[in-house]
């Protein structure tokens, strides 16, 4: 469930200043407690990014180093399963995740 924190939605902005009164701001969120808020367990903040963060491009891990990883993974598994009807660890009972 996404909220804002107060009607104007710029509640802690870094880039726009909210315009709401702190009266304001109690009733918006008065609204939105109780039943509603009681059927959720955890509230985090998370603050607007700022336009050269969204923009950057981040190098994440090639997807060759990956598929590398995934197939290691698997013929471990193969390895692991042969002469079995199990072929990947998600079809592992208990009793084999403790073994294994």
């Amino acid at each position: 469930m996404a909220t804002q924190g107060c009607p104007c939605g710029f509640y802690n902005d870094h880039v726009k200043t909210c315009t709401c009164t702190p009266n304001m701001i109690h009733k918006y969120l008065q609204r939105i407690s109780g039943p509603l808020l009681d059927r959720i367990d955890i509230h985090v903040e998370v603050p607007r990014l700022k336009q050269d963060e969204l923009m950057s491009k981040a190098s994440g891990e090639p997807s060759v180093k990956i598929r590398a990883r995934v197939r290691q993974a698997r013929e471990i598994q193969q390895v692991r399963f042969a002469g079995t009807k199990i072929f990947n660890n998600s079809q592992m009972s208990s009793k084999l995740t403790k073994q294994h």
